[in-house]
């Protein structure tokens, strides 16, 4: 979680949700749900396929299940 949230700062993420309570209304949930907000779907991507990033990616692999979507907003 540290080295993501430090990637998260540099490429100018802005998080709006990181667990909480939740509730399934529809589909399957997952216990751990984070809600990122970035400038355009471009800064995204860049913020996840950063060398910061993708280090913070590798201490998680085999210790979690992760599904990550980029998502264009609307303005």
């Amino acid at each position: 979680v540290k080295g993501a949230t430090e990637a998260i700062r540099r490429y100018g993420g802005r998080p709006l949700a990181r667990g909480g309570r939740h509730i399934a209304l529809e589909g399957e949930a997952r216990p751990r749900n984070v809600v990122i907000e970035f400038d355009s779907l471009e800064q995204a991507e860049r913020y996840y396929r950063s060398p910061e990033y993708q280090a913070a990616k590798a201490k998680r692999e085999g210790a979690a299940v992760a599904e990550i979507v980029a998502v264009e907003g609307v303005e």
